[in-house]
């Protein structure tokens, strides 16, 4: 069981859609010198686009260099990546040395991340997928298949079903690689559509929102070597309402889960 050096909740926020988003100190759920981990609200970019839409990264400058009351430019680069209509956890690294080392950690494979999502369907309680993913540059879409394919990338996750109501199920994700909407293709494929995602077989009332969130994350701290699991509090709005958050014995459950074989 992993020892829980730092843990913060946090209340999540509607989300936003084509207006100036303003990071602000209920988003904030770990900051040291070298790491600040916020809740990222759906509709909200990670990255500057073309069009200078808001996004996180340089909301968070703008808060850090208020906050310390910084004269110059502000450091403050994700470290990852979140789909604009999902939201959840983003980890910034603060310090060129936090970001090499914690791109270090991803592509080992070394951060675990565990997710929600609300699907249609009855879910099976507990299920491995494996599946080839391909993305579509043109479309931004990804296709999925179920055996290798050319530059198919192997893509692997486990499921865990916490609750079924009315045909639906919130199920906890467990990703074993970070593939180009990954979750979003796999759940779909398998007949678990996404509640909300148009893009993957559903129509959806709001394009920047869709049932997915990403709720927790455990690494070793880039420069302290501590453990941190950081655990966001259960989503409190739209799609979520019917369903209750998972218990610390679910989400232990999950996090010790290993990859397919």
């Amino acid at each position: 069981m992993a020892t829980y050096v730092r843990i913060r909740y946090f209340t999540p926020t509607k989300m936003i859609e084509n207006q100036i988003f303003e990071l602000k100190e209920e988003h904030i759920i770990f900051l040291d010198n070298h790491l600040l981990v916020v809740n990222k609200p759906a509709g909200l970019l990670v990255q500057p686009d073309k069009e200078g839409s808001p996004n996180l990264e340089d909301a968070a400058r703008t808060w850090l260099k208020l906050k310390f009351n910084k004269p110059g430019n502000v450091f403050a680069t994700a470290c990852h990546r979140l789909d604009r209509p999902v939201s959840g956890l983003i980890i910034l690294a603060r310090t060129s040395k936090a970001l090499t080392r914690m791109n270090a950690l991803f592509q080992q494979r070394l951060v675990k991340k565990i997710y929600l999502a609300v699907v249609e369907g009855r879910a099976e309680q507990e299920k491995n997928l494996r599946h080839w993913l391909k993305k579509n540059e043109a479309m931004n879409i990804t296709r999925t298949y179920t055996y290798p394919r050319g530059d198919a990338k192997q893509a692997d996750l486990t499921y865990h079903l916490w609750q079924e109501i009315q045909g639906r199920s919130l199920l906890l994700v467990r990703l074993f690689t970070g593939r180009h909407h990954q979750i979003r293709a796999q759940l779909s494929f398998s007949g678990l559509p996404i509640l909300g995602d148009a893009k993957y077989g559903r129509r959806q009332e709001n394009e920047a929102f869709i049932c997915l969130n990403s709720l927790a994350c455990e690494f070793l701290h880039p420069v302290s070597g501590e453990m941190l699991r950081l655990i966001g509090r259960f989503p409190d709005h739209g799609c979520w309402k019917n369903f209750s958050s998972p218990d610390a014995r679910a989400l232990e459950s999950v996090f010790s889960l290993s990859p397919p074989m």
